[in-house]
C-alpha cells in the first residue's frame, strides 16, 4: 500500500471489509427461520398424507366389512333356494327358483371377487402407511437434530453480528462524517451492501463498466474518493493494496511441461 494514500480510503475500505462479513451473518441469520418453517411445513405435509391414507383405508375397511355382510346374506339365500328345489312340484316354480339360484351364484361370485380386490387393497394401503411411518419418525428424528443444529448455529451468528457491529461503531468513528453518510445511502441501494469497491484495469470491478481515463487517473493517486458514473458506488484504485491486486489480477497460466500444469491436465 502506498503511504501517500488518503487514510480515508483506508478506513472506508476496511469498514466496507467489516460490513461485507455483518451482511453475511445477518443473511445466514435470515435463512434460518425460513429453514425452520419448511421442517415443519414437510412434516406437517408427510403427517397429512399419513392421516389421509389411514383415513382411506378405514373407509375400504368399512366397505369390506358390508361386502362381507352381504356376501353371508347372498349364502343364505343360496341355501335357502337350494334347498326349495326339492319340495317344488311344478314346472314354472322350479324355473322361477333355478333363475334366483343362478341370480344369487353370480352376485357371490362378483361380490366374492369385490371382496378380494379390497383385501389386495386394504393390504397395499397397510404397506404404505407401514412405510409413510418409518418415514415419518425419520424424518422427524432429522428435523428435531436439524432444529438443534439451527439453534446453535442462531445463536453463532447473533454472538458475531453483535461483535460485528461493536466493530463497525468504531471503525465509522475514524471516517469523515459526509462520506460516511454517501458510503451509508450507496450501501442501502445494493443487496450484497457493496458501496466501496476496486477500480482494477480501468473498470468498476461490481458493475464492469470502463470508468474515464481522467477519472482513474484521479483515482490512482489515491487522494480522492470518487464514484462510479454507471452504477455509483464509490470507488479506489485496487494497486493501492496488494490483496485486491493478487485477488483480481488473473493467474498465469503453468507453462506446458510443467508439474503445475501436469496438475491442472489431471
Amino acid at each position: 500500500m502506498q503511504e501517500s494514500i488518503d487514510p480515508q480510503i483506508v478506513a472506508l475500505r476496511t469498514l466496507q471489509r467489516q460490513d461485507r462479513k455483518l451482511t453475511v451473518y445477518e443473511r445466514k441469520l435470515r435463512v434460518i427461520p425460513k429453514r425452520l418453517r419448511e421442517l415443519d411445513t414437510d412434516l406437517r405435509k408427510l403427517e397429512s398424507m399419513l392421516d389421509a391414507e389411514r383415513e382411506k383405508l378405514e373407509e375400504t375397511r368399512l366397505f369390506q366389512s358390508r361386502q362381507e355382510s352381504q356376501l353371508q346374506d347372498e349364502e343364505v339365500m343360496a341355501k335357502t333356494s337350494k334347498a326349495r328345489l326339492g319340495q317344488i312340484k311344478t314346472a314354472r316354480e322350479l324355473n322361477a327358483t333355478q333363475r334366483e339360484l343362478e341370480s344369487t351364484r353370480r352376485m357371490i361370485t362378483t361380490r366374492t371377487e369385490e371382496i378380494a380386490k379390497l383385501q389386495k387393497a386394504v393390504s397395499e394401503t397397510e404397506q404404505r402407511i407401514t412405510k409413510m411411518d418409518a418415514m415419518l419418525s425419520q424424518l422427524r428424528s432429522q428435523a428435531e437434530s436439524e432444529k438443534e443444529r439451527l439453534a446453535t448455529e442462531k445463536d453463532r451468528l447473533e454472538r458475531l453480528i453483535l461483535k460485528a457491529r461493536k466493530r463497525r461503531e468504531k471503525l465509522t468513528k475514524g471516517l469523515d462524517i459526509d462520506t460516511l453518510r454517501t458510503y451509508e445511502r450507496i450501501r442501502k441501494r445494493f443487496p450484497d451492501g457493496m458501496a466501496f469497491v476496486p477500480a482494477h484495469r480501468e473498470r468498476c470491478t461490481a458493475c464492469k463498466m470502463m470508468i474515464p481515463n481522467i477519472i482513474y487517473m484521479q483515482l490512482m493517486k489515491g487522494r480522492e474518493i470518487l464514484a462510479c458514473e454507471s452504477c455509483s458506488r464509490l470507488l479506489y484504485w485496487s494497486g493501492h493494496f496488494a490483496d485486491d491486486v493478487e485477488k483480481l489480477e488473473p493467474k498465469p497460466k503453468p507453462a506446458p511441461g510443467s508439474e503445475e500444469a501436469a496438475a491442472d491436465a489431471s
